[in-house]
């Protein structure tokens, strides 16, 4: 479980690999909502959006997302990273593995926010993989949200910077398997 709780950024270095699934239709405006199944014996997987400049970042320069001190959460809970923590970044990932959600820490002056309160205890973060898992991308917003796609109970939501195209991103490693249900493009999506 530790090293899941460490895993709470995208790691493409020398010493963990991930393999990547990046949606092939980029997101430049408006609403827009897909649902996945996860299944149970998947090790690890992170999910969410990625602006199309953040994946070239990844593929073409690994030595940016390799050492903490270029991320803004390395995951370590040391709370080195707080001191340049950005509120809005071009990429949101979360982490889920071994049957858990892993909710990223948040500091008080950031602008995410949780059903259950993101604190710098570990417990507090981990939560039951829910059966389906929908995320809604609000562009015109510049909002991510990650939803029980079966409940639409928002477990964690985040301000992310839509300077650019956004693209559905997951990253595998381990065995895993990922099953897209609902890609949904709406001007009006309420929950």
């Amino acid at each position: 479980m530790a090293f899941l709780l460490a895993a709470e950024r995208v790691q493409t270095g020398s010493f963990i690999g991930l393999d990547y699934i990046i949606g092939d239709m980029g997101i430049s405006q408006g609403r827009h909502y897909w649902a996945f199944k996860v299944e149970p014996y998947s090790y690890m997987v992170k999910f969410g959006v990625a602006s199309d400049s953040k994946l070239l970042e990844w593929f073409h320069n690994p030595r940016d997302t390799s050492s903490p001190r270029y991320d803004h959460d390395s995951g370590h809970d040391s709370g080195s990273e707080d001191t340049c923590y950005e509120l809005s970044q071009p990429f949101t990932l979360l982490t889920l593995g071994m049957g858990k959600l892993f909710i990223p820490k948040t500091s008080s002056s950031s602008s995410a926010s949780t059903a259950h309160a993101a604190s710098s205890d570990p417990g507090n973060r981990v939560l039951p993989l829910p059966q389906r898992i929908g995320v809604c991308l609000d562009y015109d917003a510049c909002r991510v949200y990650f939803y029980d796609a079966d409940t639409m109970r928002c477990l964690y939501e985040r301000q992310v910077d839509c300077s650019g195209t956004m693209y559905p991103a997951f990253g595998l490693m381990g065995s895993g398997k990922i099953q897209l249900e609902e890609f949904i493009t709406a001007k009006r999506l309420t929950f």
